[in-house]
């Protein structure tokens, strides 16, 4: 392979406007990938916590019933 012509390439495509362009809307994709995850990462142990509250509550429930 001609590394120098790639690189080239890759210049001339971040130098047109077109190319400009599709690099922000990588970036802005990866941000949205990475705030979706740190969300999910903090959400998650909230949720686990409340389901097994929850789940813990209707199984008393069941068994004080029976």
């Amino acid at each position: 392979m001609d590394y120098h012509r790639i690189l080239n390439r890759l210049r001339e495509f971040v130098r047109r406007d077109s190319g400009l362009v599709t690099l922000e809307w990588v970036a802005l994709a990866a941000a949205v990938i990475v705030l979706a995850i740190g969300v999910i990462v903090v959400i998650q142990t909230n949720v686990n916590t409340a389901a097994s509250t929850i789940g813990s509550a209707i199984v008393s429930t069941v068994n004080s019933n029976t």
